[in-house]
């Protein structure tokens, strides 16, 4: 147990390292979730205006078990269609993006957005996929109040597990989505073994990483409230809102470039020459 967290602890420090030499990484994870925003603006606004919104919420939400109105389920497709979309397509430009460093070539975020699109058709597809897998999961959980939501919280673990190397995939082959699922699958199952040993210390990295920036914060929030001082406190507030933004894209553009190394490495595609690939070689269980 040692070892194996001893290894996660090396592959998250060799991804965050990536990503402070290259800060600009930093930026698609962060016009991925304005665009994400802005996608939810887009379909809150018109069903708060059609007077449907608490409703669609509930049904999002899981509280109206045996939901059976046809345009909810539409809305929520469309709805997942759009959010996947953009999330695919900026983590298709990051992801496009360190396998070019890698390659020991510089790499912006112009030329990140430029290869999203030239995998438009794929991410297009893949976008597709998920939402039909998302709304056949909300199926599942709306089909009963308790054990409908466990089902779908299991399977829904499962796609997520399994579809874990799809970006990557649609980057370097331009496959459609089922041959990509297929072959992030087929990833996981030569090389990965049962787990995805990396990923749990990603979190606790993230945490060290973001603690004293929240004890910082929490000591400027409470210097404000003892004195007593609404302006400081309001100013503590707008701080922290753009901090906490920030903090959320570096932990997710460090977990994209994490998944990327891993699958350079398990697809035998170039991977820096001072890495030791040994590290990977204990990480990557084949089963006998």
């Amino acid at each position: 147990m040692f070892e194996s967290l001893s290894r996660s602890w090396e592959f998250s420090k060799m991804s965050y390292g990536l990503l402070f030499r290259r800060k600009r990484l930093i930026l698609f994870p962060v016009i991925s979730s304005l665009a994400a925003a802005l996608v939810l603006a887009s379909f809150v606004l018109p069903l708060w205006q059609a007077g449907v919104l608490a409703e669609w919420s509930q049904f999002m939400d899981a509280e109206a078990a045996n939901t059976t109105s046809p345009m909810m389920y539409v809305t929520a497709f469309c709805f997942y269609f759009c959010n996947y979309f953009v999330i695919v397509f900026f983590n298709t430009g990051l992801v496009a993006c360190v396998l070019k460093i890698m390659n020991g070539e510089e790499a912006t975020v112009s030329y990140g957005l430029s290869f999203a699109m030239k995998r438009l058709p794929q991410i297009f597809g893949w976008a597709l996929f998920s939402a039909v897998i998302g709304v056949l999961l909300k199926v599942v959980e709306n089909s009963h109040k308790k054990a409908g939501a466990l089902i779908a919280s299991v399977l829904g673990s499962a796609w997520t597990a399994l579809a874990y190397f799809v970006v990557p995939v649609i980057v370097t082959d331009g496959v459609g989505p089922v041959e990509a699922f297929k072959r992030s699958v087929k990833t996981l199952k030569s090389t990965w073994g049962t787990a995805l040993v990396g990923n749990f210390s990603m979190g606790l990295f993230s945490f060290l990483l973001m603690l004293p920036v929240l004890l910082v914060l929490f000591v400027l929030f409470g210097l404000a409230v003892a004195a007593e001082s609404a302006a400081a406190t309001v100013a503590v507030v707008l701080l922290a809102i753009p901090v906490f933004m920030l903090l959320a894209a570096t932990t997710t553009a460090a977990g994209t470039v994490f998944r990327t190394y891993l699958y350079a490495y398990a697809t035998g595609r170039t991977i820096p020459e001072n890495l030791d690939t040994t590290r990977f070689d204990n990480a990557f269980r084949r089963r006998g």
